[in-house]
């Protein structure tokens, strides 16, 4: 059973793929201002080390996704 509330469709599949095109663009640029940014240039180092970068740069986007 389904229960609407209020009067919008609340589809979660848009059939439209102009607009899922657009919908999509606009969360892809709210979701890149979350993110830290990523480092510039050639860097050496183990396979250990580039894991545990990317350990820090995982566990500061969910820092800011989850403040608490």
């Amino acid at each position: 059973m389904t229960r609407v509330i209020g009067k919008l469709d609340r589809s979660e599949f848009i059939l439209d793929p102009v607009e899922a095109w657009r919908r999509g663009r606009v969360l892809d640029r709210m979701l890149a201002h979350a993110l830290p940014p990523h480092p510039r240039g050639v860097s050496c180092g183990t396979h250990a080390e580039f894991n545990r970068l990317d350990d820090l740069r995982n566990a500061e986007i969910v820092r800011r996704f989850n403040p608490g």
